[in-house]
């Protein structure tokens, strides 16, 4: 059986009849991509400000990626973990070395990285002998599809419709110093962990006050329980920086990776301080597919384009360009409600929906992202240059403008 290029309206019609209706899906398919460009089945070329979820943050078509998964799979893809790997042990020590002092567990998605800190901070309570630990994470987070990732996610429509979830879970507002307390203070020596997302995603690009987070580290040392960050949309030089909790000064407990770790691999991780590390033991949680040669050589290889090239500071100069444009066009678009993130993390808050806009910016070559209703999500690679980083807004800017 071979695969045949078939028209869109062919591939359309066979989604819709053989795949779950589960995706709000945009009319276009794309047959490939080279840097910050995707070309759509009939060679219509768009800039790409979604990287499809902030995952080819190296864009499409890096040479380096795919010789190396050439290589890779020239050698070997999968053995499993009863086995050591070289891939593994190596990558391991990359996120070691640019995070902090820990170990790392591997698996193959945001949502599975997610499941691993669920399970460290429930395995910390039980062995602390806390009784109906809870824990705490934001009310407009989003945290994967899971059960216990959907129970963690505090917006309501991601859980809604499923029954009871997991339980012992709670969700105060996201930089509400006051809130955050009085959960410490409502289950005093019960409080296993805070989950957190530096910059809030899908709940549309709302970036953490450094004093929220400071005290999110304080109350978390004084109860005992674990703050966990989510930097699985943030990391992997998202925010400028390679993870998001650098910008703070002081790191998690632990933390989640995935999206542009893999470069469109799939693969995820979750990494725990030294501290940390035994409250997991051999056999209370495990992976198949996780960490295995072809993901973590692609992973590897990742981590040294994003440094031998320096795009962390490529990614600062972008973005001070990006906003700097964006909040030129607040001034005269009165659509254009706020815009904030950080480095190519970036959100516009619009006074309508989004939606219609991102259809609009797509007719005229922009793949951007609705998000949060009424938010516009721009997320290109971090290594685009500033000239199509200015096409891009240049399209946008245009179809805002034809809304007044």
């Amino acid at each position: 059986m071979t695969i045949t290029e078939l028209t869109h309206a062919e591939i359309k019609s066979l989604t819709e009849q053989y795949v779950l209706d589960t995706y709000n899906r945009y009319d276009v398919s794309f047959k490939y991509g080279v840097g910050e460009m995707l070309y759509d089945s009939n060679n219509k070329a768009y800039i790409d400000f979604l990287c499809g979820v902030a995952v080819t943050n190296l864009g499409h078509s890096e040479a380096d990626i795919i010789e190396t998964i050439r290589d890779q799979i020239d050698k070997l893809i999968h053995t499993s973990n009863f086995f050591y790997s070289e891939q593994q042990a190596l990558l391991a020590e990359a996120i070691i070395k640019h995070s902090f002092p820990g170990k790392v567990f591997f698996c193959n998605s945001g949502t599975e990285a997610i499941e691993a800190a669920f399970k460290l901070m429930r395995r910390h309570a039980y062995k602390k002998g806390m009784e109906k630990p809870v824990i705490l994470t934001l009310k407009s987070s989003f945290h994967g599809r899971t059960t216990s990732a959907m129970s963690m996610t505090g917006n309501k429509s991601i859980r809604e419709g499923f029954g009871e979830l997991v339980p012992g879970v709670d969700y105060v507002k996201e930089n509400d110093e006051t809130a955050l307390i009085q959960a410490f203070e409502k289950y005093e020596g019960r409080v296993a962990g805070v989950l957190m997302e530096p910059i809030l995603g899908e709940g549309g690009i709302i970036p953490l006050h450094p004093k929220f987070v400071t005290l999110a580290r304080q109350l978390t040392e004084e109860n005992e329980a674990l703050l966990v960050f989510d930097e699985i949309q943030t990391g992997m030089g998202r925010t400028g920086k390679l993870f998001c909790f650098e910008h703070f000064g002081f790191a998690p407990d632990a933390f989640t990776m995935a999206k542009g770790l893999g470069s469109g691999f799939p693969i995820g991780a979750l990494v725990v301080e030294k501290k940390s590390v035994d409250i997991l033991g051999k056999g209370e949680h495990g992976s198949t597919f996780g960490g295995n040669h072809l993901a973590c050589a692609v992973a590897y290889e990742t981590f040294r384009v994003i440094h031998t090239r320096d795009l962390l500071n490529h990614c600062i100069i972008i973005s001070d360009y990006s906003f700097d444009r964006l909040k030129q066009m607040k001034e005269s678009i009165p659509l254009i409600k706020d815009v904030r993130g950080r480095g190519l993390h970036i959100g516009v808050e619009l006074t309508i929906p989004a939606r219609p806009i991102a259809e609009a910016c797509m007719q005229n070559g922009l793949i951007i992202n609705a998000t949060a209703n009424n938010v516009l999500r721009i997320m290109p690679p971090i290594n685009i240059n500033q000239d199509k980083m200015g096409e891009g807004l240049d399209i946008l800017e245009k179809v805002l403008k034809t809304q007044n």
